[in-house]
């Protein structure tokens, strides 16, 4: 009997010792994974922190909730709200760029414009002067999560904090009342969904930004026979005469802004220069060169000229862009031929059409000069900003010949 007993004994406390080192086991495994989460979780964290820079976005899961960013490349910003837009139908802002895509009346009574894409947007909010300009920006999700090493991309997210930082300074100046001219207006920023940047965007794969910008005003006359008169170059002016395509307008405008050209004149019926697709065509351009337009269709040139005049630069020197037959039995000069070391100006006429009546009659009349681009025999013309291209850096090339001259 006692042997019986001891038996059971025995088994039943191999049995309890079996259990606990069942429980044991399931415990540290229990503990195992747990530590292994935290540390995968805690390495996401991490990851995320370092390739983005300084923007680390929380799971999204509201229908409008206030998303955090926190900086590490601005010591004076350690943290920032930037409101989410979800409903790419019923938001407000949505429309707002939507209207202005579509509508030049609603760019004019409004007097906003839209630059959108990584590069166009960045480069606005690098230059102090065009910043100024942007009163609302719309990123994506896609862009402020993504890991990306493009350098346009890295820089954006750089100038976004620095935008955010200036508004912030400025909501207190005016808050306290102490505020200047030289305050900027606080700039608001949102993040949207992909749907949302898609329906702000005009193109067909939006690149996940895009700016409200308040569109220059205008220079008065005045201001542009001043500035002429006090520059140390020059003056030149590119005047378009009924040009329609925005890709054409855009690339005159960097043109401009690449061979310092003193403006860009807009004859009726050009195109707006404010349209979203010039302004992305001119890849920041539009807010560098100033922009003068003219009004009313009958005696248009000669307002131009007028204008001309009081910069200094006679009639015969503004040149219209012609083939070297102008069908009037004159021939006109070479664009290499011109003198540019005086002030002068050109004209682009519209595509296909050429350049309208009252210019026709003009060049007719001898009131205005006319230069053409040597061709190769057969080659009907060229496009109107390649055209318009090659005459300024001529131009520009004539001017840096003669500085380095002068100089030696």
């Amino acid at each position: 009997e006692q042997q019986r007993l001891a038996h059971n004994s025995n088994s039943k406390s191999k049995s309890t010792s079996s259990n606990l080192d069942a429980s044991l086991v399931s415990t540290m495994s229990f503990i195992a994974i747990m530590m292994l989460l935290l540390l995968r979780n805690f390495r996401v964290q991490a990851t995320s922190s370092t390739n983005i820079g300084f923007v680390t976005s929380p799971l999204l899961h509201h229908h409008r909730r206030m998303h955090s960013i926190s900086t590490a490349s601005l010591s004076t910003s350690s943290h920032m709200s930037w409101e989410m837009i979800t409903n790419h139908q019923s938001s407000k802002t949505v429309k707002l760029f939507k209207s202005i895509h579509k509508n030049k009346s609603k760019r004019n009574e409004s007097g906003f414009t839209i630059a959108e894409g990584v590069r166009l947007v960045t480069d606005i909010l690098s230059d102090e002067q065009s910043r100024r300009l942007v009163k609302r920006i719309i990123v994506s999700e896609s862009v402020l999560n993504g890991q990306s090493n493009n350098e346009y991309q890295q820089q954006l997210e750089h100038w976004l904090n620095v935008v955010e930082m200036e508004s912030r300074q400025s909501k207190e100046a005016f808050a306290s009342g102490s505020n200047t001219e030289d305050t900027i207006d606080p700039v608001t920023i949102n993040i949207g969904t992909d749907q949302v940047l898609a329906a702000c965007s005009g193109t067909v794969n939006t690149q996940g930004v895009i700016a409200l910008m308040e569109i220059p005003k205008s220079l008065d006359e005045s201001i542009v026979a001043k500035t002429a008169n006090e520059s140390s170059k020059p003056p030149f002016y590119v005047i378009l005469d009924g040009l329609q395509d925005p890709g054409n307008v855009g690339t005159i405008l960097r043109s401009c802004a690449a061979s310092h050209v003193s403006a860009l004149v807009l004859l009726p019926d050009s195109c707006d220069v404010w349209n979203p697709k010039a302004v992305r065509s001119a890849m920041g351009a539009s807010f560098r060169v100033p922009v003068i337009e003219l009004n009313g269709r009958v005696g248009a040139l000669a307002k131009a000229l007028d204008m001309l005049d009081d910069c200094g630069i006679d009639s015969n020197r503004v040149f219209a862009a012609t083939m070297e037959d102008t069908g009037d039995g004159r021939s006109s000069i070479a664009h290499y031929d011109v003198d540019f070391d005086k002030g002068a100006a050109i004209i682009l006429g519209k595509e296909g059409e050429g350049l309208r009546e009252e210019v026709r009659n003009a060049m007719g009349q001898g009131l205005i000069s006319t230069v053409h681009i040597p061709m190769a025999q057969g080659t009907e013309s060229l496009n109107a900003a390649v055209c318009g291209s090659i005459i300024m850096f001529e131009r520009m090339r004539q001017l840096s010949v003669i500085q380095s001259a002068n100089a030696n």
